[in-house]
């Protein structure tokens, strides 16, 4: 696991800079600057140009990781692959435009009767996908040639630092709302743009193309594996997304603005599988390939352990924080406590199942993953139906905790049909009940002075116990061999 490492600590400390750079935006500047329909909509057409692009890519991002080794050779260029790549969604977004021009007025009814900016703004979707799309497409291209780092560097900090000036210009006076709107779909075109600048510095921009690699069979195997995984993403994604698109829907944008500050402090906890998801599904492909399922094994504990160890630390600290992360927002924020909490608690179960879910997709199985989230989909629609309406942000937030929960067992159950392996350790066990000693210890003590005085000790102190406990009680290999590294560095 040495690349994958070496190249999450390296993703670990952009994201972490990103975190940063999104917690002045998110916590601060969003919900101090735009009204809360104004950001409602920035979060609205996210939402609903993920989702388009899962269909616009027709697959190629994930075909990208899993048929690079047979394309993979330097001296001939990869024999067009990139070409390949660049090629196959174009026709994905014709199909997308056509969808949106013929099915326009039914979007703008579904959103307008509570958000009625989105009938004025529903155009921007088509900047947003274009660049999303081809961010995704190149992004994994680099990935595949073991290097996950460009695109952490233009998605964590170049466009949220992208936000925060337009967000300060705004401020000022200095640009409107319309010309707010432009700049943030236009640093979302920005992306690939400055992924191409990257290939063709680094001398990767391979254009040409190499039709006499691509026999028949190659051809069958990709349009098949693109198609069943087009399908299965867009499923996925549709989970992940439903509960902002269903509340935008139900209970406008006001709703959607606080359930979405809510849910991106809740998400600071899942940096760490963010970081360990950009490299190893290029190594879980190489050694599915090569049929080498001993080192599949190895991540796949190792993922799970080692997200965890991360992810425990960081969801104590914001629960212990969380009456102060509160008060720093806007008072139309004050009830987004328990929907931070909840989905701070499924951001952890998704973090148990470790690379489940990159196993299934870059193994001869890879259908499977349609037939899990199709039906994942069905329950998740109907769990939110059944809980935004009687509980608000607070049942959208349940209703991702118990979706999250549900599809990782399934996975992780299939996985271990298949292979035989499964990522949990007794390693887990005395983590969760450190974690849980170390909340509770910290939930007795008062506030101490001002609210940033108060972070800053509680976090601290928090820090100052659970990072030593986990380096004494040997609870990963991993963290261990960090640590010697740095001691023998520093010390």
């Amino acid at each position: 696991m040495g690349i994958i490492k070496q190249q999450s600590i390296q993703n670990s400390v952009i994201t972490y800079l990103g975190i940063l750079l999104g917690f002045i935006s998110t916590l601060y500047l969003y919900p101090n600057i735009l009204t809360t329909d104004q950001y409602g909509l920035t979060r609205i057409l996210l939402s609903v140009a993920f989702i388009c692009t899962e269909f616009t890519h027709l697959g190629v991002k994930n075909i990208a990781i899993k048929f690079f080794p047979e394309f993979e050779n330097k001296e001939r260029k990869h024999n067009g692959f990139l070409f390949l790549l660049l090629v196959i969604p174009l026709a994905g977004f014709l199909l997308f435009l056509a969808f949106l021009f013929s099915f326009d007025d039914w979007l703008i009814r579904k959103y307008t009767s509570d958000s009625p900016l989105f009938g004025e703004f529903y155009l921007y979707l088509i900047p947003l996908v274009i660049g999303i799309l081809y961010f995704d497409v190149i992004n994994s291209y680099i990935r595949a040639n073991y290097d996950s780092v460009p695109g952490s560097i233009v998605n964590e900090i170049m466009l949220r630092f992208a936000a925060i000036v337009l967000l300060v210009l705004m401020n000022f006076g200095i640009i409107d709302f319309q010309i707010f709107m432009a700049g943030f779909a236009a640093s979302y075109l920005l992306q690939p743009v400055l992924l191409v600048l990257y290939l063709f510095r680094s001398g990767d921009l391979y254009l040409k193309p190499n039709l006499e690699f691509l026999n028949s069979k190659l051809i069958r195997r990709i349009s098949n594996y693109g198609f069943f995984v087009l399908l299965g993403g867009v499923s996925h994604l549709i989970v992940s997304n439903i509960d902002i698109l269903m509340l935008g829907s139900l209970s406008g944008l006001t709703d959607t603005a606080v359930y979405t500050i809510a849910f991106y402090i809740g998400s600071v906890i899942v940096v760490p599988q963010k970081s360990i998801g950009k490299i190893a599904p290029s190594l879980i492909s190489k050694h599915i390939s090569e049929d080498n399922i001993y080192e599949v094994e190895k991540i796949y504990k190792g993922s799970s352990l080692n997200q965890l160890v991360a992810g425990c630390l960081i969801y104590i600290g914001v629960w212990a924080n969380i009456d102060n992360l509160i008060a720093i927002l806007p008072e139309a924020y004050a009830g987004a406590k328990w929907v931070v909490i909840i989905i701070g608690a499924s951001k952890l179960i998704d973090m148990a199942g470790g690379v489940n879910g990159n196993i299934i997709m870059n193994s001869p199985f890879y259908k499977f993953n349609l037939m899990a989230t199709s039906v994942l989909i069905v329950f998740s629609v109907f769990l939110n139906f059944l809980l935004i309406p009687e509980y608000g942000i607070t049942g959208a937030a349940i209703a991702t905790a118990i979706s999250l929960l549900i599809y990782n067992l399934v996975k992780g159950i299939y996985v271990w049909y298949r292979y035989r392996i499964q990522p949990l350790s007794p390693q887990l066990l005395i983590l969760f009940i450190l974690s849980a000693a170390i909340l509770f210890l910290s939930m007795q003590i008062s506030t101490i002075g001002g609210i940033y005085i108060d972070i800053m000790i509680r976090s601290f102190t928090i820090s100052a116990i659970y990072i030593p406990l986990v380096i004494s009680l040997n609870v990963s290999g991993e963290v261990n061999i960090i640590w010697q590294n740095i001691r023998k560095r520093f010390f």
